[in-house]
């Protein structure tokens, strides 16, 4: 049984990673675990699963972080990180990786931890953040930790694995390519702007290319190919995040060398 910690700020960002967590566990592993983890749920349950938070939810939310240090007692230095300045997210990464230690010192088991957390307009200074903080988390403890950096946000990932499935949805995509000048699709990273109405937004542009539709846009990030995903995903970090998922949470079920270097 391995069992994983997911960090994020809501609950589509939980339903997009987990279900590409799976994806890569189910797809990308031996056959053996595949069929397992393609079976019924609770076969699956017995190979994988997700910590729950205090009120049961399969994720902890990063809004309600410090709210949950200051509940468990987890006092989170204010200094440097190896001798240079935090970057932007470095100490809430850090106060994330106290409270899963302190959550695992009072029983909680804890294989691997998943922190997700949109760029927004800052990509280059969170990234840097955030490996400062798993830098130093993993210094303290060996345990699988995984970053899924969404640039500039969650809708990013979904764009990548859009594609058209009805002549309508031809027709939006290709009035949309025209009105930016690029695929939204294959270069979803460019769409770096922040308000949800504005031109370049990747929350409107993705309603706009599956008018709102839950369901299908759920099927972006499950039907389409990982191979898909990952070319498109490059400037977005979802080739990153898929690559994550395989060369850190995989071995743990396959017998592989984990790749803990980062």
């Amino acid at each position: 049984m391995v069992r994983t910690l997911v960090f994020c700020e809501a609950r589509p960002d939980f339903e997009t990673v987990s279900a590409l967590v799976e994806r890569v566990l189910r797809e990308e592993g031996p056959d053996w675990l595949g069929d397992l983890l393609g079976g019924t749920a609770e076969v699956a349950g017995q190979l994988h699963e997700w910590v729950r938070d205090e009120e049961g939810r399969a994720f902890f939310d990063l809004h309600r972080l410090n709210r949950l240090a200051r509940s468990l007692g987890v006092r989170v230095p204010q200094g440097h990180f190896d001798g240079q300045p935090g970057a932007a997210g470095a100490l809430m990464a850090r106060t994330a990786f106290l409270v899963v230690r302190e959550l695992v010192r009072q029983g909680t088991v804890v294989d691997v931890v998943l922190l997700a957390w949109d760029m927004d307009d800052q990509g280059e200074a969170r990234r840097v953040g955030l490996e400062q903080a798993r830098k130093e988390a993993l210094r303290m403890e060996q345990r699988a930790i995984l970053l899924g950096c969404p640039d500039p946000m969650r809708e990013a990932w979904v764009l990548a694995g859009f594609i058209p499935e009805t002549e309508d949805e031809k027709a939006r995509l290709a009035e949309v390519r025209q009105e930016l000048g690029f695929s939204p699709c294959e270069e979803a990273h460019r769409l770096g702007a922040k308000k949800e109405h504005a031109r370049r937004s990747p929350k409107r542009v993705l309603d706009v290319l599956t008018q709102g539709e839950r369901e299908r846009q759920a099927r972006c990030w499950t039907l389409t190919s990982l191979a898909i995903l990952r070319a498109r995903g490059e400037g977005s970090g979802l080739q990153a995040f898929l690559d994550e998922v395989a060369s850190k949470l995989l071995p743990l079920f396959s017998g592989a060398p984990v790749d803990a270097s980062s």
